[in-house]
């Protein structure tokens, strides 16, 4: 209020009491743990309320103060690392190997080879470059092309966020998707229409032309991959802000809530595929508030003219129309 002189109600008791529905039914709960010491950006209250929902509680996790990943992870979340895991964090790779769950985001200005390589083992490569969308049904309506709303794909791991969600990725990066195995399986989750393309040089461009050397897409932003040999679950997002909601706030501004929500669905529902639960909904709170007019500054310009010159002449042209076919009579 003290910022903008305005403030929101909502009504979230359907949300609420769903919520508590789910907790007293539910049999089992769940921790995620996020991994920190490297820069890592640490979930806010949109994201985990509802993994709290869900039954998933969050604890951080500094892997260079033990060597082990606790024995109840249900998941174990990497989420923006701002430098790459070293050779301490062995512990995470040894977690996978012995069937973890492990849910990752990156991003694409920050160098990870250490965890590169371990995503490498899963199928999953970076494809070069930002991602910029020229299907303006892929990106954010009034925003950059960078801005992305990409396709969601239909599948037992999405199948929690529902119709009229969006799943929200602002500077994303392409990941190429190896060839499914025996014993490995690649999903893609979140991918882009066929006309975007990878800008290499996108730290020096100041437009968003494509150059000679982008590749085209589709590109795939989110994948997942699953071993039936060792049970090993991992999820790749390759986009910093995908958790961030003071990042989707600032770009997205009015659709913020729905967007964050889509997101958090995103993670709940991968939680749940890796634990084996059923996915919950999350049902978004009404507003209480009335919707706002705005009339676009041209628009006004333009019914201004209309009703204050050409209606009242339309209508003095008309009566004296009228006045001198009468006086003919």
């Amino acid at each position: 209020y003290y910022t903008t002189g305005s403030y929101t109600m909502s009504f979230s008791a359907e949300n609420a009491l769903s919520s508590g529905i789910a907790k007293v039914t539910r049999e089992n709960s769940y921790v995620l743990y996020q991994l920190t010491g490297h820069g890592e950006s640490s979930l806010e209250s949109d994201f985990t309320e509802t993994l709290d929902n869900s039954g998933v509680t969050m604890q951080d996790l500094n892997l260079l103060t033990t060597d082990t990943v606790p024995e109840d992870a249900a998941a174990l979340l990497i989420n923006d690392p701002q430098t790459d895991l070293s050779t301490l964090d062995a512990a995470a790779k040894t977690y996978l190997e012995n069937g973890g769950h492990l849910f990752v985001t990156t991003d694409l200005t920050v160098s990870t080879p250490n965890l590169d390589a371990l995503l490498a083992e899963y199928g999953m490569t970076r494809q070069e470059g930002l991602v910029i969308e020229n299907d303006s049904s892929y990106y954010l309506y009034g925003t950059a092309q960078t801005c992305l709303l990409p396709n969601l794909s239909s599948n037992e791991i999405t199948a929690g966020v529902t119709d009229g969600m969006h799943v929200f990725t602002p500077v994303a990066q392409g990941i190429v998707k190896g060839d499914s195995t025996d014993d490995l399986t690649l999903t893609t989750l979140l991918s882009t229409s066929s006309t975007a393309y990878a800008m290499q040089d996108y730290a020096q461009a100041s437009t968003a032309e494509q150059g000679a050397n982008d590749p085209n897409g589709p590109f795939n932003i989110a994948v997942a991959a699953s071993n039936s040999t060792t049970g090993a679950k991992v999820v790749w997002v390759n986009c910093a802000n995908l958790l961030n909601s003071k990042g989707i706030e600032y770009v997205a501004r009015e659709y913020a809530s729905l967007l964050i929500g889509g997101n958090a669905q995103l993670l709940t529902s991968t939680v749940n595929w890796m634990t084996g639960e059923e996915n919950g909904v999350v049902i978004d709170s009404k507003s209480m508030s009335a919707e706002t007019l705005t009339v676009p500054a041209k628009a006004t310009m333009l019914l201004g003219l209309l009703f204050t010159i050409v209606v009242p002449l339309a209508f003095i042209v008309a009566g004296i129309a009228i006045t001198l076919v009468r006086r003919r009579r």
